[in-house]
């Protein structure tokens, strides 16, 4: 049999069974040694299966108790990787881990097969998979830089764990978790240890006193969109949207990046709105643009929401489990000098005591946009944002104030 090698620039995937072992020895004791076997095989075929469809990826081998696989487009692998984890959610005895990198890598081939692979990656995929629990799946940071820039499925979230290590004498990954989260919460933490940023900062010059960093500047589109799925997906308590300039709500880009996060995240219980009025295509976007996309998340979502609306405002409510209102008022801006901003406060209706935190839109960058009517309007966009963190409290205190002010237009 030719045997081959080359260099490839790929995706490289690890999964292993949640307790294989145990598992092996409890499924002898209560049934017979093939019961394991029989369940290893349901696995591989449910993994063989979903991997290869449509020629995604390949499975290279069997490590045993999981499989190693490689793809070419990382965000084809992590919505594979999604798809594998709803499969086998609610399984009795199928649990699995998954661990992904993306980089050059060495393939070895055998009869025009793929065989294996070697190289930093396949160990760092291999290291991201053992950082997570069963059921959860770890990617490195180029995993995610690449696959968030493409995959624009709304059910997967993006969680940010930072850097982890296995061991003391790894170099540590940046790890990131997509997940259902419809489904399931991302964890709470990694197996291995977290490597705090204090640590690996050079030592400061002898009497030089730098003073922390509270308030942290996002530049371009892409980076405002990132920060501010971040800000709706960690934070908690009531949100205030106040004079936001909807062109980076109403695209379905935004839509997902900013107010999405906020609906699913079930610590954000109020989620507020104040518009200009005085411009008249900002309620123009709201009603054609914005509430049918909320209103086409929540069935996607099998959310029970209701719609109230009169020519002042509205709510859209769901009184299911987890209670959620989103609400907004319109109003003459015009002669209202403070800027654009978003608010995280506690919920005083709640015992829950969380950390206020902001986004100040600094500027807005002007697009053309094509309504249903076949006009073109132009709308602003953010293209730079403030985040403002509880040290802050001068600032915060102020947003805050604007907030309070308009607080009885939701009552």
């Amino acid at each position: 049999m030719e045997a081959s090698e080359e260099t490839r620039l790929l995706v490289v995937f690890f999964d292993d069974m949640k307790g294989s072992t145990a598992l092996k020895e409890t499924m002898a004791a209560t049934r017979d040694e093939q019961a394991f076997q029989t369940l290893r095989r349901e696995h591989d075929a449910i993994l063989k299966e979903i991997i290869t469809r449509d020629h995604a990826g390949e499975v290279i081998k069997s490590t045993g108790d999981g499989l190693l696989a490689l793809f070419e487009k990382p965000s084809t692998a992590v919505e594979r990787a999604i798809e594998i984890q709803d499969r086998l959610h609610g399984h009795p005895h199928l649990s699995v881990r998954i661990g992904m990198d993306v980089g050059e890598v060495r393939v070895e081939s055998a009869g025009g097969r793929r065989v294996d692979a070697f190289g930093r990656h396949v160990d760092w995929a291999a290291r991201a998979m053992e950082m997570a629990d069963g059921g959860h799946i770890c990617v490195t940071r180029s995993v995610y830089t690449d696959a968030y820039s493409w995959i624009t499925k709304s059910r997967i979230a993006w969680k940010e764990h930072g850097e982890h290590r296995l061991k003391a004498n790894d170099p540590p990954l940046d790890i990131w978790e997509p997940y259902n989260a419809n489904i399931v919460a991302p964890m709470e933490r990694l197996r291995g240890e977290k490597e705090e940023p204090a640590a690996r900062d050079p030592l400061p010059r002898a009497g030089a006193a730098e003073a922390p960093h509270h308030i942290r500047l996002a530049r371009s589109w892409e980076a405002v969109a990132r920060d501010g799925r971040d800000f709706a997906e960690k934070g908690a308590g009531m949100m205030y949207w106040f004079k936001v300039p909807l062109g980076g709500v109403c695209y379905p880009e935004g839509f997902r990046n900013f107010l999405q996060p906020a609906l699913a995240n079930p610590r954000i219980w109020k989620i507020r709105f104040v518009l200009d009025s005085s411009v008249p295509v900002i309620p123009q976007i709201w009603a054609e643009l914005v509430l049918p996309l909320l209103q086409d998340w929540a069935r996607q979502q099998n959310r029970n929401f209701r719609l109230e609306q009169n020519e002042h405002g509205g709510q859209f409510i769901d009184d299911g489990a987890t209670p959620k209102v989103l609400a907004w008022v319109l109003a003459d801006l015009s002669r209202e000098f403070t800027p654009c901003f978003k608010l995280l406060i506690p919920d005083p209706d709640t015992d829950e005591q969380t950390d206020s935190a902001a986004q100040i839109f600094l500027s807005t960058a002007a697009r053309t946009v094509r309504f249903l009517d076949g006009t073109s309007n132009t709308v602003r966009i953010p293209d730079a944002v403030l985040r403002v963190d509880a040290a802050e409290q001068s600032l915060l205190h102020a947003l805050n104030a604007v907030a309070n002010q308009w607080d009885s237009m939701f009552l």
